[in-house]
């Protein structure tokens, strides 16, 4: 419950911040993985940029009021969890949009989308070493009785 909580919580900062800018909601799916919403298109890059980076900005304030007053349970890791999750520098997420919207706006479109697969690459390698590391210290305590 925690999850969706979290989830929730996200689309409606995607959600206010479509109204914020002039937009309109056109769809809400709910689903396994979580909630997508789709909206019309804004008006510029600016009120872009807004909406995408307004669910990660719910979950991060969501979490920092919970901390602050003394609610640091399982939802306010959940809503950390959600929000740091979507800035990720991939496609499918938050941050991936927003670098592909900057990108999109800028001068040096190809140099900027170099940098941001080295990012995803570079980060890709770090979780992935990180995983791996905390795996192998997992694996042989499995097989000690």
């Amino acid at each position: 419950m925690g999850f969706y909580a979290a989830c929730l919580i996200h689309e409606a900062g995607h959600v206010a911040a479509v109204y914020l800018t002039g937009g309109e909601v056109l769809s809400v799916e709910f689903g396994w993985t979580g909630i997508k919403m789709t909206a019309s298109a804004p008006k510029n890059v600016r009120c872009a940029l807004f909406v995408q980076l307004s669910g990660p900005a719910a979950n991060l304030l969501t979490f920092l009021v919970l901390t602050a007053w003394g609610r640091s349970g399982y939802f306010a890791v959940f809503s950390l969890a959600e929000g740091l999750l979507n800035l990720l520098p991939y496609k499918f997420l938050d941050g991936g949009a927003t670098l592909e919207l900057l990108a999109e706006s800028s001068k040096n479109e190809k140099r900027f989308r170099f940098f941001n697969n080295l990012l995803r690459i570079f980060i890709s390698i770090s979780v992935g070493t990180f995983l791996f590391g905390e795996l192998s210290k997992l694996i042989p305590s499995m097989f000690i009785y």
